[in-house]
């Protein structure tokens, strides 16, 4: 698949989408390794929550095994866009 990546001898996976990257990791170590290869020669945000990916809001339950994702400004900010009134 285009933009996911692995490391051939870390436990790590990460996806490159224009400018975000989402980052799989078992161990912060390795994280930190691919970090530390980024800064040397980009300036990079990190976000260790992971509340934020593509302009996707994300809510992680881990005890429940699921992830809820929302564009909480999408529909207003597509109705701004477009011109779109809200029907009565």
């Amino acid at each position: 698949m285009p933009g996911l990546w692995h490391h051939k001898t870390r436990p790590i996976k990460f996806c490159l989408v224009v400018d975000d990257f989402g980052i799989k990791y078992v161990g912060k170590e390795h994280a930190d390794h691919l970090l530390h290869a980024l800064t040397t020669k980009y300036e990079c945000t990190t976000d260790w929550e992971g509340k934020l990916y593509c302009g996707i809001s994300l809510a992680w339950n881990y005890d429940e095994c699921h992830v809820t994702l929302t564009m909480p400004k999408y529909v207003p900010n597509a109705h701004h866009k477009f011109n779109h009134t809200r029907p009565k």
